[in-house]
């Protein structure tokens, strides 16, 4: 495969990419060194032009709301095509922005490909994008096999046209490789049980059931306390709901943190109980240091995370199955050790940076016309 015939148009939603220092930004370049051209546009809050490396440039477009912003993308991108001749659009989105890339790639002529991470928000109009534009796309890059099923059933992509490339983990970006496996740090006594979350806070993560647990475990023991690391719309309605159940003191509203490492050491169990997801990074994070992890059945449970090997997987919605979960691994030491043990071994054994790029360039060779 030549990548000198590889040149790459690509439709972002992370103005993050034009922050040379941040982790997407390491992840493009790295995308550049396939490819002869990797050039990227994505909605920002300034207009900006980024060079991440000789093969990689970033495009920051300002509007002053949704459409004029997707108007912006298109014309930016049309400018973009029809100075120079590129191979293939590869877009993050598979709504509004999706549909902005088929319709570039409809008038230029060249390959569409389509990345899918999950279905947020999959409703409406939205979901009317969706099923319009993934069976017209030329290839469609996904994380899971779940979701590449769902892909398959229900939007009627040919299998041949996906690719599962799961999140790459970076483990010297998240561990403290010192730490032996298992539980990493030695816990106090008379500190109380920690279960973790970490996300955004908004509806699709169901953080309320994790509260609504917390309310029955605290009517046998006091010694337990959920922490909540995010923000989000749904804040102020958590906390209310902590308040009115009267656990707002075991709750632990933590905000967005830098220091995110000395989080996970200082927790017992890891929580993720959302109604959907792509390939949560935050379970591979848990994973890497150790931790025995609960996760309701979407993202990469099943595939990561096997029930009762490296990790307990309850039904979508169920609090009462949740409940059961928490208190088993809160009763059982040797259970935390042994599922916090595998996990971290999964999560170690995950395909490597190189693998990882192979899978891409796959794809962009699928996506070629």
């Amino acid at each position: 495969m030549d990548n000198q015939k590889f040149k790459i148009l690509s439709i972002g939603t992370d103005a993050s990419t034009l922050d040379k220092d941040s982790r997407i930004a390491r992840r493009v370049i790295d995308y550049g060194d396939l490819v002869d051209k990797y050039t990227i546009i994505t909605p920002a809050e300034k207009e900006a032009k980024v060079d991440l490396s000789e093969k990689v440039t970033v495009f920051g477009v300002v509007g002053k709301n949704k459409i004029f912003k997707l108007f912006k993308v298109y014309v930016k991108a049309g400018k973009i095509l029809q100075n120079e001749k590129y191979n293939i659009i590869t877009v993050q989105d598979q709504y509004y922005l999706g549909f902005v890339a088929w319709l570039l790639s409809k008038k230029f002529k060249i390959g569409l490909e389509i990345q899918n991470h999950g279905f947020e928000k999959f409703s409406g109009i939205r979901k009317l994008i969706a099923k319009f534009i993934f069976p017209r796309a030329s290839a469609v890059r996904t994380v899971s096999k779940r979701l590449k099923n769902r892909l398959i059933q229900e939007f009627g992509v040919k299998e041949e046209k996906i690719t599962i490339v799961p999140v790459f983990f970076k483990p010297e970006e998240f561990l403290d490789t010192r730490c032996p496996i298992g539980h990493q740090v030695s816990k106090n006594s008379s500190d109380k049980f920690v279960f973790l979350t970490v996300g955004r806070l908004v509806p699709v993560k169901n953080i309320a059931m994790q509260i609504g647990a917390m309310a029955e475990i605290l009517k046998a023991r006091k010694d337990v306390e959920l922490w909540i690391v995010g923000e989000g719309g749904l804040e102020n309605n958590l906390k209310n709901l902590a308040k009115e159940l009267n656990i707002e003191i075991n709750i632990k509203f933590l905000g967005w943190q830098n220091d995110i490492a000395s989080i996970y050491k200082r927790a017992d169990v890891f929580l993720l109980t959302s109604h959907s997801e792509g390939w949560p990074v935050s379970i591979m994070e848990a994973a890497g240091y150790g931790l025995p992890v609960i996760m309701t059945d979407v993202g990469s449970a099943g595939e990561l995370i096997i029930n009762g090997k490296n990790g307990m997987v309850v039904p979508v919605n169920d609090g009462e199955a949740l409940e059961a979960a928490m208190k088993k691994l809160m009763d059982d030491e040797g259970m935390r050790m042994y599922l916090g043990k595998n996990a971290r071994k999964s999560v170690l054994g995950m395909p490597t940076k190189e693998e990882t790029l192979r899978m891409h360039k796959k794809s962009f060779a699928k996506a070629r016309i």
